[in-house]
C-alpha cells in the first residue's frame, strides 16, 4: 500500500543550479504541508492571502542531492528533510561538453561528450541514492526525480519496485531521447510545466501517465511584497524621463536561449528601431558576445527587481523547445510586457501579456512584436501582471498536489 511519502532524488537543490531547482524547492516545501488541490484551491494573487480551502494531508518528504555547489541557502523548509552527496557535479565528460558548447557549433561532439557524463553520474549516483533509500523506511513511497541525473534515481526507484514521478524542466530529454527513455517511459507519472511541453513529451514518449504542473514562482520570496515592487518601479521610471529610450529586457543568454537569434536581431533592431536599447543581464560569457553591438547594453550580475524595474518590453527566445519561462512571470509582476517564441508552454507561460513570434529566427517578426508590444506596453503590461496568478507558487503546489494524489490513488 502506498502512503503520502516522497522521495526526491536530483542532482542539486539547495543550493540551487538554476531555476528548476527552486522549482522543485517551491513544491516539495509545499507537499510537506497541508494544503488543496487545484481543484479545491482558491483563487490565488501573489504575495496576497488566500481564502481558507479543503486541504489533503501533508506528505512526509525527503530529500537527497549533490552538496558540490556548497552550503544551502534556506530554499527548503524544515519540514523537508534533505540528505547529500559528495558527488561532484562535473566531470571530464562534461568539461569536454562545456568547452565545445563555448566554442560554438561541434553539435554530434557535444551531444556525445555530454551523454557520456550522464552515463558515468548516473551509474553512480543510482549507488548513492540507493544507499539513501535503503537507509529509511521507504515501502509504499513515491520516488521523484529531474534533469541530468534522473536516469540513476530512476535506476535506484526501479530496482527498489518504488514508483516515481519524473518532472521535465528543459529540453535534455529531447536532445538525449534514447537516454532518457527508459526514465520517461517507466515513470509512474511524468510532470511538466504546461500542456504545450507534455504534447512535445508525449509526441516522442509513451508516457503512462502525464500531469501540467505550472512553473512555480515565490514572488514574496524572491521580491517581498507589492508595495515594494511598486515602489520600485516609480522610483526607476521616474528618474528615466518622459524622453527616454525604449528599453528591451533580456535576462538570460545562453545557446539554448537566443544566443544566435539575438546575434542576427540586434544588427537588424539598429538599422530599423535604432533608437531603443538592449539591456541584457547575467554574468555567463554568452552576454559578452553581444557587447560589440552599438545597442547592446552588458550589465552583468544585476539585481533581478533592479532589471525589471527599469526596462519596458522583456524578451525571451527560445533555440529548442522550452518550458515554462520563469522570467516571464517575474517581469509580469513588474507590469513588463514579453515577446517570445511560440514553443513548449509559453503561450501558457505569456497568457495575454505580450506577444508570441512563431519563429525567433525570424528578426522581423521579432522587431514587429517588439514594436507593437511598446507602443501598447500599458495594456500589455497590465495584462502581464494579471497573468502571475497563474505562476503563484501557492497555485503550482495545488496543481502539484493533485497530480501526486491522483496518483497515489490508483496505485
Amino acid at each position: 500500500m502506498s502512503t503520502r511519502r516522497l522521495f526526491a532524488a536530483v542532482r542539486d537543490l539547495d543550493p540551487p543550479g538554476g531555476g528548476a531547482e527552486r522549482s522543485l524547492a517551491a513544491l516539495l516545501n509545499g507537499l510537506a504541508a497541508p494544503g488543496p488541490t487545484l481543484e479545491t484551491a482558491p483563487a490565488y494573487t501573489p504575495m496576497m492571502p488566500a481564502e481558507e480551502a479543503q486541504t489533503h494531508p501533508a506528505w512526509s518528504v525527503h530529500a537527497f542531492a549533490s552538496q558540490d555547489r556548497g552550503e544551502p541557502i534556506g530554499l527548503l523548509d524544515p519540514g523537508v528533510s534533505i540528505a547529500s552527496t559528495d558527488l561532484s557535479i562535473e566531470g571530464f565528460w562534461s568539461k569536454v561538453a562545456w568547452g565545445l558548447r563555448e566554442r560554438g557549433g561541434e553539435r554530434r561532439r557535444r551531444k556525445w561528450a555530454h551523454d557520456r557524463h550522464i552515463a558515468r553520474r548516473s551509474t553512480q549516483f543510482a549507488k548513492h541514492v540507493g544507499a539513501w533509500l535503503d537507509g529509511m523506511d521507504h515501502d509504499g513511497g513515491i520516488g521523484l526525480t529531474q534533469l541530468e541525473w534522473a536516469p540513476g534515481a530512476a535506476q535506484a526507484f526501479r530496482s527498489r519496485s518504488m514508483p516515481y514521478i519524473m518532472f521535465v524542466r528543459d529540453d535534455t530529454v529531447f536532445r538525449l531521447k534514447e537516454r532518457f527513455r527508459p526514465v520517461m517511459e517507466g515513470a509512474a507519472l511524468v510532470c511538466a510545466a504546461g500542456e504545450g511541453l507534455l504534447g512535445d513529451i508525449q509526441s516522442r514518449f509513451t508516457v503512462q501517465r502525464a500531469h501540467s504542473v505550472p512553473l512555480p514562482v515565490d514572488f514574496g520570496g524572491r521580491f517581498e511584497s507589492m508595495d515594494k515592487v511598486r515602489a520600485l518601479r516609480t522610483e526607476v521610471q521616474s528618474k528615466r524621463g518622459k524622453n527616454a529610450p525604449p528599453v528591451i529586457g533580456i535576462m538570460v543568454v545562453t545557446p539554448e536561449k537566443g544566443l544566435r537569434m539575438y546575434q542576427h536581431l540586434l544588427p537588424k533592431l539598429l538599422k530599423r528601431w535604432p533608437e531603443a536599447e538592449v539591456h541584457i543581464a547575467g554574468g555567463s560569457v554568452y552576454p559578452q558576445e553581444l557587447a560589440h553591438h552599438p545597442n547592446a547594453r552588458i550589465l552583468g550580475h544585476v539585481d533581478a527587481a533592479s532589471f525589471f524595474a527599469g526596462i519596458d518590453v522583456h524578451l525571451i527566445l527560445f533555440e529548442t523547445t522550452g518550458s515554462w519561462g520563469r522570467v516571464i512571470g517575474e517581469a509580469g509582476l513588474f507590469g513588463v510586457p514579453s515577446v517570445t517564441s511560440d514553443v513548449g508552454s509559453q503561450r501558457e507561460a505569456l497568457g495575454e501579456g505580450g506577444i508570441l513570434v512563431p519563429d525567433g529566427h525570424d528578426a522581423e517578426a521579432v522587431i514587429g512584436a517588439l514594436q507593437a508590444v511598446y507602443a501598447d506596453r500599458e495594456r500589455y503590461g497590465e495584462l502581464a501582471h494579471q497573468h502571475t496568478k497563474m505562476v503563484d507558487h501557492r497555485r503550482s503546489v495545488a496543481a502539484f498536489r493533485s497530480g501526486i494524489e491522483g496518483l497515489l490513488d490508483g496505485l
